[in-house]
This record gives structure tokens, C-alpha cells and sequence, in this order.
């Protein structure tokens, strides 16, 4: 049988929403909620951090909870995508995270500490440790790869999956991103003074930080049978650096404008053609005006815009992939998702964002991500079922 484009196969989710995919895409259809707070007191001072933590999993024992969590999210995906034993064990494994274990780490450190053990802060020198452990459980024995670009890090490991399986080099692969609290995280934006206390607002003259999130999504990819309808699929995609400076893109846009035209230009599309785009949307000042701008060099007239960090906080290293499941899957669910109340109105970056659960099924689409340390990725998707 002659197989179609590498498309989607399979997803599963877990977040501040929900425990999977269903719940999560459900749970779009109300306003945002405010995050919870964590009194953390490790710098010796009680710091009060928002946060969006995963729907039912309580963060008592990190360690456990990390492994329980990824592994029942990747099955999710594995059992939606339908793959066999023999596929499975020959599937690559591609993660994308800015903290990997490192909650499991700081668990193991503190309990050391507390005994008196002679505690070591760091127990390993490679970021691949969480992805090798996943694939052993997961009984997985194809190739595995870990990424770390700040928040791009989950949408940069599925556009490498996709290449490796458009090559002929996989048949499949599972994309994996994954983002639990830590205290590495959290203090290091508190620091920084980026987090708000109240829901966050992209582009709204209201805007005043963001909040931090939790989650855990993956994403089988393979080769569509020919004639199957209704998958959607990474058209193109592109990422490049900004040596701008290490929290901050260009603030007239114009590295994030150049990822975008990449991005089309790898999908032979044009800026007319996409339907929606996902913005990245940190609610900070610099980042969103910069994103902004650059759109606005892209696009003549901005096509509907939709945020989804006001829902799910921002997770950081999985966002790429965490998004990008709730975006499409809404989408199959028959619609385009709206954040009521924030950024209603142009205002002074001239960017509106849908205020409503909007009719839309399928179309093309460019989903944006732009990180710390200079890395910006684009991807641009396209499916669904048009009635």
C-alpha cells in the first residue's frame, strides 16, 4: 500500500487541564484560570511563585511522579497511534525539555541533605538520562535523542523526528516533551521578575508577566496510509539563532519575522495562506513586542490569532509540543481556540487575539516559539477534515 505524508498519529497529553487529551481540548472551552501559588522558602525568604501544575498528580514524590507521568502520556499516544510491539521497539524517541530530571534530582539532593549522606547536587553529567530511561521502560530500542533550546526544545525534537521519518530512516517516532516543577525554574524567574500573579495577557496593554506551567505531552508520528483523511501533518518548519541577548529576541522583529519566512518557504507557502497562527506569547513586555513586530513584517494583515499560555501557564521546554496538541486536536474538535477578555483590542502592538471558541476544522497553520538563549522556531501544519 503507497503511504501518505508523515502525519500525526497519535497524541497524549497531561496539564493544568487535564489528564489527557479529551479533557485538556475540553477544558479550552472556558476562560483561563488563575494559577495556583507555591511557597517555596529555599532561598531562606518565603517567595510566593504562580504556577500551573498538572491536574491531579500532586508534587510529593518528583521522582516518582516524573517516570509515572511520561510514561502513561507516551502510552497514551502509543495505544491512540495503534503501534504494534515490533514497531514500537523499532520507533526513535525524541525529547524535548529545559529541565529533563532535574526535579528528580533536586528530590534526591534534599533527601541526601536531610540524612546527613554526603549530598551530591549532581548526580550525572548528560541530559540524556531521562530519555533513556523512558525508553527502556517503554520498551523501545530505536534511537534516541534529547533536545535542549530553552522553550523550543519540544517543537525542534518533532521537526527532526519528521525529517528522520520523511528520510526513510524511521517508520516512526515518539516526540516527547516534558516540563515539571523545579526549583532551578522557579527561582530563576522569580529572579528575574517575570512572573505575574494573575492570568497571563500576550499582547494586551494589561500585560505584566507570565506564569509558569507544568506538562507532559507526546506525539506518534508516521507515514498516513494513502487516502486516510483528517490527519494533520508538519508542512515546514525552521530555526534559527538570535544573539540579541540570552532572555530577549530582537525587539524590532526581525529574527522572528526571518524564522517565519523560513518556516513558509520550507512549506512552499506564503504568508496568505495560513489560516491561524499560534502565537508564542510570554506575556512579557520585550518578548511580545519583538513578536509583534516581526509578525507584522511577515504579514499584511494578521490572519486569526490565538494564544494558549493563558491556559496552560508556560511549560517551557514542552510548550513546542504542548501546544501544538492542544492546537490541533481543538481543531479536529471543530474549533479555533479564544482566550475572552485578553488582548481584545489591537492596542499598541496592533496584534487582537480570537476572544472566542471560533468554527474552524482544518487549514493551514503556523505555530511560533521563541526562547531563551536565542533560539526561534517556527512550524507550519496543515489537515483536518474541512466539513
Amino acid at each position: 500500500m503507497s503511504q501518505g505524508p508523515v502525519a500525526f498519529l497519535g497524541a497524549g497529553l497531561h496539564c493544568v487541564l487535564g489528564r489527557d487529551v479529551t479533557a485538556c481540548v475540553d477544558a479550552l472551552r472556558d476562560a483561563p484560570a488563575a494559577p495556583e501559588v507555591i511557597e517555596n522558602n529555599l532561598t531562606g525568604e518565603p517567595l510566593s511563585i504562580p504556577y500551573k501544575l498538572l491536574c491531579d498528580e500532586p508534587v510529593h514524590t518528583p521522582q516518582e511522579r516524573l517516570y509515572r507521568v511520561a510514561i502513561r502520556v507516551a502510552e497514551q499516544a502509543l495505544s491512540e497511534a495503534g503501534l504494534e510491539a515490533g514497531a514500537r521497539q523499532r520507533a526513535g524517541l525524541f525529547l524535548g525539555s529545559s529541565s529533563f530530571d532535574i526535579c528528580a534530582l533536586e528530590d534526591a539532593y534534599h533527601a541526601e541533605l536531610a540524612a546527613g549522606d554526603g549530598a551530591l547536587a549532581l548526580r550525572g553529567s548528560s541530559i540524556g538520562q531521562l530519555a533513556y530511561e523512558l525508553a527502556g521502560r517503554l520498551g523501545m530500542r530505536g534511537p534516541d535523542y534529547s533536545f535542549n533550546t530553552a522553550c523550543t526544545a519540544s517543537a525542534n525534537a518533532l521537526a527532526a523526528a519528521v525529517t528522520q521519518v520523511a528520510a526513510g530512516r524511521l517508520q516512526h517516532a515518539l516526540v516527547l516533551g516534558v516540563e515539571l516543577y523545579n526549583d532551578v525554574s522557579a527561582l530563576g524567574f522569580q529572579g528575574l521578575g517575570l512572573l505575574t500573579g494573575s492570568v497571563m495577557k500576550p499582547f494586551d496593554g494589561a500585560r505584566d508577566g507570565l506564569v509558569l506551567g507544568e506538562a507532559v505531552a507526546a506525539l506518534v508520528i508516521g507515514r498516513a496510509p494513502a487516502g486516510s483523511e483528517g490527519h494533520f501533518e508538519l508542512r515546514g518548519s525552521a530555526s534559527i539563532s538570535d544573539t540579541h541577548s540570552i532572555t530577549a529576541s530582537q525587539p524590532a522583529g526581525d529574527t522572528i519575522a526571518r524564522v517565519m519566512r523560513e518556516a513558509l518557504a520550507d512549506a512552499g507557502l506564503a504568508p496568505a495562506d495560513i489560516d491561524a497562527i499560534k502565537v508564542h506569547g510570554t506575556a512579557s513586555l520585550s518578548n511580545d513586542e519583538a513578536e509583534a513586530a516581526g509578525m507584522h513584517q511577515v504579514f499584511d494583515e494578521l490572519p486569526p490569532v490565538c494564544a494558549l499560555k493563558p491556559y496552560l501557564g508556560h511549560t517551557l521546554g514542552a510548550c513546542g509540543l504542548a501546544e501544538l496538541v492542544l492546537f490541533y486536536r481543538a481543531l479536529q474538535a471543530g474549533f479555533l481556540v479564544g482566550t475572552p477578555g485578553i488582548s481584545s483590542s489591537a492596542g499598541d502592538l496592533g496584534v487582537t487575539l480570537t476572544q472566542a471558541p471560533t468554527p474552524m476544522r482544518a487549514g493551514v497553520f503556523m505555530l511560533n516559539y521563541f526562547g531563551f538563549g536565542g533560539n526561534n522556531t517556527s512550524l507550519v501544519i496543515g489537515g483536518g477534515r474541512r466539513s
